[in-house]
Formats: structure tokens, sequence, C-alpha cells
């Protein structure tokens, strides 16, 4: 294939370099190995969930096991742990969560991205700028402010001190502003001049629009959510208001079998059984994740 010089304004041949095949496949088994690498801690937690206590602890390590057991799920789903409450509580909490950030993040980024206002770029480099301090920090204010609105009271309070400290998500009104900001301003201007409201706007036009950014906002929010610990664990007192991460924790902190150590594969089956719903919560919308991750990256 010819182009011309932009210099000299002559006809130059594009030189192509031949792909050796050794480059696929070395890529192909580096992509190998760190998917094993990246799936090892999952397999181990899964196998382990069902090898008994002695064999958990048995050195060398057993890596398939040799005589599995139910005995660890009979266990955990017999009614000895609240297991279904600790589930209950994190899709409430998570799904909660995702509400409040997706409806929050979707107004303001929509709000940043298409409207020009005083003080507008110091407030949004502002609000990024939250985002460089660890959360831990604001435990203490919030833990107070939660206690003076007596959200530790009821459940229902509980479950929403536990979204409290991810509603105002500085990632996600980044994100939906970044996706806002590519909305033509020709199509904003149009329904205003047709009588629309900003209402009408936002919820007619910008929310479909902004569907693939909210949806990858929502399962990373969802995510965040579910593997939350050390806020949870700060909120819950009684064992029925835990969460999946909490629970686990509890476990783990619960010796066994007379001895001051923990039953590991009881523990392995609790880890598993909560990884379990998170892993299928990205199955079913892996599509939108991809969409909204994709969207937005190819200008035409």
């Amino acid at each position: 294939m010819n182009s011309k010089d932009p210099v000299m304004g002559r006809p130059r041949k594009t030189v192509r370099i031949p792909s050796s095949p050794f480059g696929g496949i070395f890529v192909k088994l580096l992509l190998i190995v760190l998917t094993i690498i990246f799936l090892m801690p999952l397999y181990w937690m899964v196998s382990g969930s069902f090898k008994l206590q002695s064999i958990t602890m048995s050195v060398p390590p057993e890596f398939f096991p040799a005589k599995p057991t139910l005995a660890n799920w009979t266990k955990l789903l017999n009614g000895s742990w609240p297991i279904w409450n600790w589930l209950r509580n994190s899709v409430l909490v998570s799904l909660l969560t995702c509400l409040f950030v997706v409806s929050i993040s979707s107004m303001a980024g929509f709000a940043f991205g298409t409207k020009k206002f005083p003080g507008d770029k110091i407030l949004f480099f502002a609000l990024l700028a939250t985002m460089f301090l660890p959360p831990q920090v604001m435990f203490i204010p919030l833990f107070l402010w939660v206690r003076t609105l007596h959200l530790t009271d009821t459940l229902a309070g509980v479950y929403f001190a536990m979204a409290l400290p991810m509603i105002a998500s500085p990632f996600g009104i980044f994100l939906v502003k970044q996706f806002a900001g590519g909305i033509p301003r020709s199509i904003i201007e149009a329904a205003t001049i047709d009588g629309a409201s900003e209402r009408q706007i936002f919820l007619k036009i910008a929310l479909p629009l902004l569907a693939p950014s909210l949806a990858t906002l929502a399962i990373f929010t969802f995510n965040a959510s579910w593997n939350n610990f050390m806020w949870q664990s700060i909120l819950s007192s009684e064992r029925v208001n835990f969460t999946i991460p909490v629970g686990v924790s509890y476990i783990a902190r619960t010796p066994a079998f007379g001895k001051s150590v923990a039953d590991i594969g009881l523990m392995m089956a609790g880890g598993t059984f909560g990884a379990f719903f998170m892993v299928l919560f990205f199955i079913l919308f892996q599509r939108y994740f991809v969409k909204g991750i994709t969207s937005g990256s190819v200008k035409e």
C-alpha cells in the first residue's frame, strides 16, 4: 500500500512487518498462566469447603480432595448459622446502595457534563479530590452521625446506615459526567426549543443515552457494597444483622473442636457461598458491563 510523503509529496511505500506465529502463542500461554494464577485462590476456597478440618490443616496440603465431604455445607446451612439472614442483608444493602449511587450520580454527572455554571470546574475537581481520602478517616464522624439519627435502632436503619458512606460516589459522578459530555448539544437544544423541561430532558433524553454507563456503575457499586467489610462490621452488633463478609469473619473468629482454631472448612464454605452470588450477578449482567466499558471508546 502506497501513501504520499507529507513533506515531499512523493509516493511512499508502507513497510509491513510480518507477524510471527510464536508471538500469538506466547500471548495465549501468558493469558492461560495468568488466568490460572488469578483463579487459584477461588479454587482453593471452593475445594477447601469440601475438606475436613484435619485435611485442610495437613502438610503438605491436599490439592485435590481425595475424600470430598458435605459436612461443612451441612453445618453451614442447617440453621446453626444465620447464613440466610446474612445473604438477605447483603442483597438488600447492596441493592439499596446501587439505587442511591445510580440516582445521585446520574443527576450530578449529567449536570457537570452538560451545564456550565460559575465554579463548575473547581467544584468538580474538589469532588474528585475526595477520592484520594482513605474511607477510614470518615468512619468516626459517620458513626457519630448515624448514632445521632438513631439509625442503629432498627434493621431498616442499619441497612440505610450501611449504604450511607457510598451514597455520594465521586467515581460514579466522574463516570457519568464523561458519558454525559458526549451527548450532542443539538439534541438538548432541540428539546429545549420544543418546550421540554429540565426534568423531561433528563428523564426522556439523557437517561436512555446514559444507560450503559449507569449499568456499569451499578455493577461496580454492587460489587463494592457486597465486599464492604470494615464499615459494616462497625455497625453490626448482632449476628442476625451481619452481612456475608462480616458473617464469614465471625465464623473465622469462632473456635471449633474445643480448640483455639477456627473451622477452616466451614469458613471456606461460607466464603464460597458468598462468592457464588457475586459471580452469578456478574455473569447475568456481563453484557451490560462490557457495553458500558466500551461505549464511547470509538469516535466517528
